[in-house]
């Protein structure tokens, strides 16, 4: 009577180990088809925002206006612009792929100037060489399309993107301790705009970046969490 139990009780494990595998399993595939339809439809993630701007993950939505303006803004914006040593076209489609890619990754960051009164990209914030461990560190690289020039948009988003940048991690930041950034002598806009978000010129760097083709001098700006006002 007892052996008989226990085959039965046996049966009833089985069948249930089987009930609970098929229904932990229905559970999965429908979590998975859920996680990938958000995939598809999520909108792009908000960094920070401002009044005046908002500083976001871009998204492949935005490919034709960013594509676009990076076109209409080349004349303003190659005298700064190193070429790739891929030889990447800067002003391509295919250069807004490597956008996506990096776009949030563990040694990159980028984010899209979003104007909030026409909802327009201006321009693109790049936080990239992230070093953690003992240097917590990261070098900015920024552009601003040319229509959107002398509006202060510029100065909001980096006020943006230095302090999600200092943030700690447990706040939603990157809780870096050091930003850089590296400029030719001759970009007064973007030594200006280094000044108005609290960078101190740490340096000058002879022949230290090739820029269209030709070894330019730097001077070298940063920024430390101390200093962040």
């Amino acid at each position: 009577m007892s052996s008989l139990r226990r085959r039965n009780s046996r049966k009833c494990y089985i069948i249930h180990s089987k009930l609970t595998y098929l229904h932990t399993n229905a559970v999965y595939r429908s979590s998975a088809s859920v996680f990938a339809i958000r995939a598809m439809t999520d909108q792009p993630t908000i960094i920070a925002q401002s009044d005046r701007v908002i500083l976001r993950y871009p998204h492949e939505s935005d490919r034709a206006a960013f594509v676009a303006l990076r076109q209409s803004s080349r004349a303003h914006l190659e005298p700064w612009d190193p070429i790739p040593p891929s030889g990447l076209d800067l002003y391509s489609s295919e250069a807004f792929d490597r956008e996506l890619e990096s776009h949030n990754t563990d040694r990159e960051q980028r984010w899209l100037i979003i104007e909030r009164a026409t909802d327009s990209i201006a321009g693109r914030i790049a936080l990239t060489n992230i070093e953690r461990g003992p240097f917590q560190n990261g070098r900015f690289g920024y552009w601003l399309g040319e229509p959107f020039q002398a509006k202060g948009l510029m100065s909001d988003a980096m006020n943006l993107a230095v302090g999600h940048c200092f943030r700690p991690a447990n706040q939603g930041g990157l809780g870096l301790h050091r930003l850089c950034a590296n400029i030719m002598p001759t970009n007064t806009r973007s030594r200006n705009l280094l000044e108005r978000v609290g960078f101190i010129k740490e340096g000058y760097s002879k022949n230290y970046l090739q820029i269209q083709g030709k070894w330019e001098d730097h001077e070298r700006w940063a920024k430390t969490n101390e200093n962040d006002n």
